[in-house]
């Protein structure tokens, strides 16, 4: 833990990206992989679900410092935030704790949740009693399920791919999944990640999806993208970016945000994809006609828990694909767009099922100018 907290400590003192990278080289470099693994997941935006109610936690630093309820609200008002106020009220420890950030996470903190109140009384005596202040601070934030850290995800991929030796945009493409909650970090994980690349990586790819590709707006004179017969149009629905990947006989759904998803959208899942095909696409809720339904209707879906038969008759959810990305277990990214576009059209025309190919659109010369024809539909911008 005294590690990690100095890591914190240090990416939250500055704002120099070169400072912020140093550190984590740093950490990651000495960092025993079981730990390197959990920070990993915190760095990049994973969150640690709440273990003790707020409540409890005042209720408990206040009776350990000896404070009168009104002092600790005082303090409380002064500071701002709950974790930092806790760890200056309560007196110095009496030991020293080596207990690594994984044993703190698995074998401390867990247990933890839904614990009865003496048992969560105790433990958190315990563990306060062997923290120094930043520690300590640490410790309340990762309980509270409010750790939060100014670092990019993409400054933590930096940093593991030069400890590592290994592109950037390999470790990007192995993080992805990290963060999901379902899936413990383990040592082995984060010694896969910054491993060096292996013939057989692609096929140890499980259910895991690739770097979404975000689109941006351009800088520059449109002319600077070339002749414009080759440019390519299609729709930007206003929906729920997702990949779906299907290996080893099971289909995986993910966010962008790197959340299975595969529970929340049973309809989909009776798309059939061949083994070893992975297609980047936009969730609607496309109830009938040539429009789906406002991003709104999207949103009770995402929302709920339990779905009912009647909500997925009356919200049924679609799949519009916009690329391919993997066919028969080969990564085709690097192949020209209209080339896997193709790929999956052809596929699409044999199947139809919750799934639509994103309808495309190429520039035409008529006369003089060029121009192209598109029916009305319900869309947010275009992607081109």
């Amino acid at each position: 833990m005294r590690e990690f907290s100095r890591l914190f400590a240090e990416l939250d003192e500055t704002t120099s990206t070169k400072r912020k990278l140093d550190a984590l080289q740093a950490y990651f470099s000495k960092a025993a992989p079981e730990n390197a693994a959990w920070a990993v997941y915190f760095l990049a935006g994973g969150k640690p679900r709440q273990a003790v109610p707020v409540k409890l936690l005042r209720q408990y630093a206040t009776e350990y410092a000896g404070l009168d309820e009104w002092l600790f609200d005082e303090c409380y008002n002064a500071v701002g935030d709950l974790a930092e106020t806790i760890a200056h009220i309560l007196p110095a420890p009496k030991q020293e704790s080596d207990v690594g950030l994984a044993e703190w996470i698995e074998q401390r903190i867990a247990p933890l949740r839904g614990a009865a109140p003496d048992e969560v009384r105790a433990a958190l005596f315990r563990y306060w009693d062997e923290l120094e202040t930043s520690e300590r601070f640490l410790l309340v934030k990762l309980i509270g399920g409010g750790f939060r850290v100014g670092v990019s995800r993409l400054l933590v991929t930096r940093a593991l791919s030069a400890i590592a030796a290994v592109d950037s945009k390999l470790v990007a493409q192995r993080l992805m999944g990290w963060t999901d909650g379902r899936v413990q970090p383990t040592a082995q994980g984060f010694l896969q990640l910054i491993a060096a690349p292996s013939a057989t990586e692609h096929a140890e790819r499980g259910g895991q999806p690739y770097p979404f590709f975000l689109a941006h707006a351009l800088q520059a004179d449109p002319a600077t993208l070339g002749d414009l017969a080759a440019w390519q149009v299609e729709w930007k629905y206003d929906g729920m970016r997702a990949q779906l990947v299907s290996r080893g006989g099971l289909s995986f759904l993910w966010s962008r945000g790197e959340d299975l998803i595969t529970e929340r959208f049973p309809e989909l899942m009776s798309i059939r994809l061949p083994q070893g095909t992975v297609i980047d696409g936009e969730i609607l809720v496309w109830p009938h006609g040539d429009a789906p339904a406002p991003f709104a209707a999207l949103q009770k879906r995402i929302g709920r828990k339990l779905l009912s038969a009647k909500l997925l008759a009356e919200l049924p959810a679609v799949l519009v694909a916009y690329d391919l990305l993997e066919l028969d277990g080969v990564d085709v990214r690097q192949l020209p767009q209209h080339e896997r576009r193709v790929c999956w059209s052809n596929w699409w025309t044999r199947r139809r099922s919750r799934s639509y190919a994103c309808p495309r659109w190429c520039w035409r010369k008529t006369g003089r100018s060029w121009r192209w024809s598109v029916p009305s539909r319900g869309r947010e911008a275009w992607k081109g």
